[in-house]
């Protein structure tokens, strides 16, 4: 089976998942050589593709948190120093972002 079969299959088994009711190891269970680890892998893949919008940053167990900048300008409106760390911030910077890297530094 090539990519784009594979790929055609699997939002396929999506959508019979979507109409089954059913929750996900109920569905996996019925369904023959497909594994959780799988479904959730191509679950977040389709959905990666189909929705434009970025999903918010997550915090890991670590407490890092990714953060993804379309534009930044040139002259933050916060510049912030700390040790060998430098981070600008820009002034249309989310208040959501703001708060997680801050909880971050905090809790550093």
């Amino acid at each position: 089976m090539n990519r784009k079969e594979k790929y055609e299959c699997w939002k396929s088994r999506m959508e019979d998942f979507e109409a089954s009711g059913q929750t996900i190891p109920e569905w996996v269970s019925s369904q023959e050589g497909i594994t959780e680890y799988q479904f959730h892998y191509w679950r977040k893949k389709l959905k990666a593709e189909t929705d434009p919008s970025p999903n918010p940053p997550q915090v890991d167990c670590h407490g890092w948190t990714t953060l993804e900048v379309s534009s930044m300008s040139t002259n933050p409106a916060i510049e912030l120093k700390m040790d060998d760390l430098s981070l600008m911030i820009p002034e249309d910077v989310s208040e959501h972002h703001l708060s997680l890297v801050l909880r971050v530094l905090r809790n550093g």
